[in-house]
């Protein structure tokens, strides 16, 4: 008969260290097996945070029923696209005619809450630029009608101090713009853009108070 070669090889069974480890300083110094089996699992440092959380509530009321300032202006909004196409006939002199059309209307339909919640806008520099040009046209007129069309000796001097004001009172404005767009204006937006309404007594506060 033949033997198997691995018959004669006698099976050890695997034998565990009771030997300590030398390792690191404040550290574990017991034996390999326990520091395996034995070990404690460490708490999360996060459970901590996950326990304690942070409930808005209104400042008036003390409701929780809060929903931000942004939400509540768009759901007021609502996006109108429709069309339409008619037939008819027109009677003339001859024979009857048969007439189609169609038409589409587009427009931006908003709730009373939505325009109390508007978000703060930019200025427009077309807007002042535009208004600068008609005060310029009235007060041309102004001066023609009223002091252009009087008796002679005719006096330049409003003509003056207008064309010398004018362009000053204009770059004024300007700057103004420039600062409200690019000072004010963030952070009139920033606080818009944190802000929750209260959907029980309709405050609006820019963060609710803690719990």
């Amino acid at each position: 008969m033949r033997r198997d070669a691995t018959a004669s090889v006698p099976r050890c069974a695997p034998v565990r260290s009771r030997m300590p480890v030398s390792v690191t300083p404040r550290w574990y110094t017991r034996a390999v097996d326990a520091a395996f089996t034995n070990e404690r699992p460490i708490p999360s440092a996060s459970t901590a945070s996950r326990d304690t959380h942070l409930e808005l509530r209104c400042p008036e009321c003390q409701s929780t029923e809060l929903k931000r300032v942004s939400l509540a202006y768009q759901e007021g909004l609502a996006h109108l696209k429709t069309r339409s196409r008619f037939l008819g006939l027109v009677f003339g002199d001859g024979s009857p005619n048969l007439v189609t059309g169609g038409a589409a209307m587009r427009g931006v339909q908003q709730t009373e809450l939505s325009k109390i919640l508007n978000p703060p806008v930019k200025w427009s520099y077309l807007r002042l630029i535009f208004r600068a040009v008609a005060l310029t046209f009235v007060a041309l007129a102004a001066y023609v009608v009223f002091v252009a069309s009087s008796t002679p000796p005719v006096s330049t001097l409003p003509l003056k101090l207008y064309v010398f004001l004018a362009p000053v009172v204009f770059l004024v404005l300007a700057l103004a713009v420039w600062r409200h767009n690019h000072l004010v204006y963030p952070l009139q937006y920033a606080h818009w853009d944190r802000s929750f309404l209260c959907q029980r007594c309709g405050t609006v506060s820019k963060r609710g108070s803690d719990n």
